[in-house]
């Protein structure tokens, strides 16, 4: 028979072995620095591109661009879905999906009414440049156990694609670009389906204007815009930063980055502003780069200063980012590149095979 002690020691035991196991908070990953375990997580000798992350249901989803052999529109190119229950140590495709007669590209996942959805762009097939005559519909689908989608739907009008979406007092709202590259917008709705313009971020043809990023700092809007307006589309360009107070009726994109962010994915952690975007070197070469904005970002006036902290393993063709917290002070990162021991340039990683990378990110790590 258990004499009293020992019941009292096994019930402690069962009570701290209890406790620890409804910790939910995971052990941290074995970083070996700020970026490593780098490495691919998708490759099949086509041209894959455009990724995001996310985490719903208890897992991670990756979705990215795929089943062509380039960048040029065509009803092939499909999304491809991916979940990993072990925080992206392993992967499993759930899902294709494909725009009937139309292409397909940059999707961005984001969560509404318990929902996994999928925002993307969806052009006319064929090549444009400065996506003019491309058709562009914003559009939508979504699913409640990431393997059954329907068709993606319209939910804007013909010309625009949206970019960044973004929940905010409990409207959603998301910047995009149109046709030609002419102009930046800022939209809102209310259910994620219906759409409606609130305003032009920016508006001008010569600077080329399109990926727009956005956070919201109280009752004032940051975007940071993207401007191919180098000497060349080819040149390096820059980076306009775009500020508007509650209506959000009208910016001011008095500040310039020298550098132009294209494809970037922007994060805060403990107050640092966090930008992984594409990075131009001379004669067309690329790399996905992490970048650290300082500076004042809601006062106008306030001089900004992009700091690189990092090189992610990248070429050719490269970036559109995902980026997702997976505990402590870690983020699993995605994007895409052309072969690295190739090295090709832009143009023509654009029409050779890329594949899909993650690396972690440690801000415990110097």
């Amino acid at each position: 028979m258990l004499n009293k002690a020992l019941i009292a020691s096994l019930l402690a035991g069962a009570t701290l072995a209890s406790a620890c196991g409804s910790d939910s908070t995971p052990p941290p990953e074995p970083t070996t620095g700020f970026l490593s375990n780098q490495r691919i997580m998708y490759t099949d000798g086509l041209h894959n591109e455009n990724t995001d992350l996310l985490e719903w249901d208890g897992a991670l989803w990756l979705v990215f661009r795929g089943g062509e052999t380039g960048q040029i529109g065509s009803p092939v190119a499909h999304l491809k879905v991916f979940r990993s229950d072990d925080r992206g140590d392993t992967w499993r495709m759930t899902a294709k999906i494909f725009m009937p007669d139309r292409d397909i590209r940059d999707p961005k996942l984001v969560i509404q009414d318990g929902a996994l959805v999928i925002y993307a762009c969806s052009r006319v097939p064929g090549g444009h440049v400065r996506d003019d005559g491309g058709l562009a519909w914003a559009v939508r689908t979504e699913s409640r156990d990431g393997v059954t989608w329907p068709t993606p739907v319209r939910v804007y009008d013909e010309k625009w694609m949206f970019w960044r979406l973004v929940r905010h007092e409990g409207t959603w709202y998301a910047t995009g670009y149109n046709d030609g590259d002419v102009q930046v917008g800022f939209f809102r709705s209310q259910d994620g389906l219906a759409w409606e313009k609130v305003s032009l971020i920016y508006d001008s043809e010569p600077d080329v204007p399109s990926e727009a990023e956005l956070h919201f700092y109280g009752d004032t809007a940051v975007s940071l815009v993207r401007l191919d307006n180098g000497t060349s589309l080819l040149e390096e360009g820059h980076t306009a930063i775009c500020v508007a107070t509650k209506p959000w009726a009208t910016w001011d994109c008095g500040r310039m980055l020298d550098k132009r962010l294209d494809g970037p994915n922007w994060f805060t952690h403990e107050g640092r502003e966090i930008v992984v975007a594409r990075k131009h070197l001379p004669d067309a070469y690329k790399r996905t780069a992490v970048y650290e904005l300082k500076g004042a970002l809601t006062d106008p006036a306030a001089p900004i200063t992009l700091l690189e902290l990092t090189e992610l393993k990248s070429s050719g063709d490269t970036s559109y980012v995902g980026v997702v917290p997976i505990g402590n002070d870690q983020y699993l990162v995605s994007w895409y590149s052309s072969d690295i021991v190739e090295d090709p340039n832009w143009l023509l990683g654009m029409f050779s095979p890329s594949d899909i990378w993650l690396a972690w990110l440690d801000f415990a790590k110097p």
